[in-house]
């Protein structure tokens, strides 16, 4: 399964390449942001960890091996 996070400095934006099962992966992360607060990591497996691949799906584009999303405290 494809999850990768990758940053196209040219045009200035991030993409997220994925596959429709998924995303059932990230929005169990959000979930527990949603649920717990603080923050969750996504991570290649050279960061220790597997839900990000290391396979690059985009042209001009350089991976990001780390995706950290923080809730925002109201």
């Amino acid at each position: 399964m494809i999850l990768t996070v990758e940053h196209d400095e040219k045009q200035e934006k991030i993409e997220i390449f994925c596959e429709k099962e998924v995303i059932e992966l990230f929005l169990k992360k959000l979930t527990f942001l949603v649920n717990n607060g603080g923050h969750v990591h996504l991570m290649t497996p050279s960061w220790a960890a597997n839900e990000l691949k290391e396979d690059k799906q985009g042209t001009n584009t350089v991976l990001i091996n780390h995706l950290k999303v923080v809730l925002k405290p109201e």
